[in-house]
């Protein structure tokens, strides 16, 4: 049986690295939830591998989207070691942006595949 709260926590670590600005603290927490071969797509980006480019991108994305605050909006659906989880991206000039991942976890409960929708 699979442990849903450790997945839930693997995805509010994952957005929350997306908050952070600097790269220490993001790699500090892709650390945690992210499996070494990890994936990452979505219309914009192609697909990339490994916590350091996912590390890459959150930083890159700052440039894009400007300061912003991601955050869950509601309880993660998960079954079989997959699942999908719909955000938000509050940005204090602009409108807010919302999106939907298709995420893929190990047997560790880390991130092995994410398609992003937005």
């Amino acid at each position: 049986m699979e442990n849903i709260k450790n997945i839930e926590q693997t995805i509010l670590t994952y957005t929350s690295a997306w908050n952070e600005t600097e790269r220490e603290a993001i790699m500090a927490k892709i650390t945690q939830c992210w499996a070494p071969n990890g994936t990452y797509t979505d219309r914009l980006t192609d697909t990339i591998t490994g916590k350091d480019a996912i590390a890459d991108l959150i930083i890159s994305s700052y440039e894009q989207m400007g300061p912003r605050k991601f955050k869950v909006l509601a309880e993660p659906q998960v079954h079989h070691q997959s699942g999908r989880f719909r955000w938000l991206a509050i940005r204090p000039e602009g409108y807010p942006i919302e999106g939907m991942d298709y995420v893929e976890f190990d047997t560790e409960n880390r991130i092995t595949r994410i398609v992003g929708f937005f």
